[in-house]
């Protein structure tokens, strides 16, 4: 089954939900932008940052698209990401999600989980 650009926006607006706290959103634009973030100093690559993000979600005429910080910041950690959510990824950390079909939003929610937990793992997130 194929969802609709709002209702796969609901969904992965709702995964991103789960991780409040210690995450806090930020809503804003035209996209209906949602972002997460955690709102502590952080220090990474040796760099110290105000906060961190993590993930966000906004929607788009043809596509859903999903933030994902954790690829970004640490590729190697993140190179068994699922073939058919891959062949998704534009770009470094930017999923263009234009299914909502139970295996993908299975797929966003295991790669969420994964780097909510990595991030902890390293002491990013606490």
């Amino acid at each position: 089954m194929t969802a609709s650009i709002p209702d796969i926006y609901s969904t992965i607006h709702m995964l991103l939900d789960n991780y409040v706290p210690p995450l806090t959103p930020r809503a804003e634009g035209s996209n209906n932008r949602y972002d997460m973030y955690y709102p502590h100093s952080v220090e990474l690559f040796g760099r110290t940052y105000p906060e961190l993000y993590f993930a966000g979600v906004a929607a788009f005429e043809k596509y859903v698209g999903l933030y994902f910080f954790p690829i970004y910041s640490h590729p190697a950690e993140f190179t068994e990401v699922p073939e058919g959510l891959r062949k998704m990824l534009k770009g470094k950390s930017c999923f263009h999600i234009k299914s909502g079909d139970e295996a993908v939003m299975k797929d966003i929610r295991l790669l969420l989980d994964k780097g909510f937990s990595f991030y902890q793992s390293k002491g990013l997130i606490k």
